[in-house]
C-alpha cells in the first residue's frame, strides 16, 4: 500500500515478515550471496554484494522503525488542541481531489 505522505511505501500483513517476499529473515545474514554467474567481473559481484549489503541494512532499519511515530502523533494532537496548528484548507482540499482521482482510477 502506498503512502503518500511520506512518497513511499510500506509493505504489510504476512508477506512483510516473511522470507523470500522482499527480504532475507535475520538469520539468513550470515549466509553469502550465491557466486556469480560464469562471465560476471569480479568489479561487478564486489558492487553487487555492497548493494546487497546496504540494502539489508535499509531494510533492518526499516523492520526496527514503528509504522506510526507516535511521540510526534501527540505532540500534532496537542498543537490542535492549543490551536496552534495552522491548516491549510485550499491544500487539504487539493489533496483530498487527488485521493478521489486515483480511487475513481482504480476502478
Amino acid at each position: 500500500m502506498s503512502n503518500p505522505i511520506e512518497g513511499g511505501s510500506r509493505p504489510h500483513g504476512p508477506a512483510a515478515t516473511q522470507p523470500g517476499k522482499g527480504h532475507k529473515a535475520s538469520g539468513d545474514a550470515a549466509q553469502p550471496d550465491p557466486a556469480p554467474a560464469a562471465g560476471s567481473s569480479s568489479a561487478a559481484a564486489t558492487d553487487g554484494a555492497e548493494a546487497s549489503e546496504r540494502l539489508q541494512a535499509v531494510r533492518e532499519r526499516i523492520d526496527q522503525s514503528p509504522e506510526v511515530d507516535q511521540e510526534r502523533v501527540n505532540a500534532i494532537k496537542q498543537r490542535i488542541a492549543d490551536g496552534d496548528y495552522p491548516i491549510d484548507a485550499e491544500k487539504v482540499a487539493r489533496k483530498f481531489a487527488e485521493l478521489e482521482a486515483l480511487i475513481e482510477g482504480e476502478q
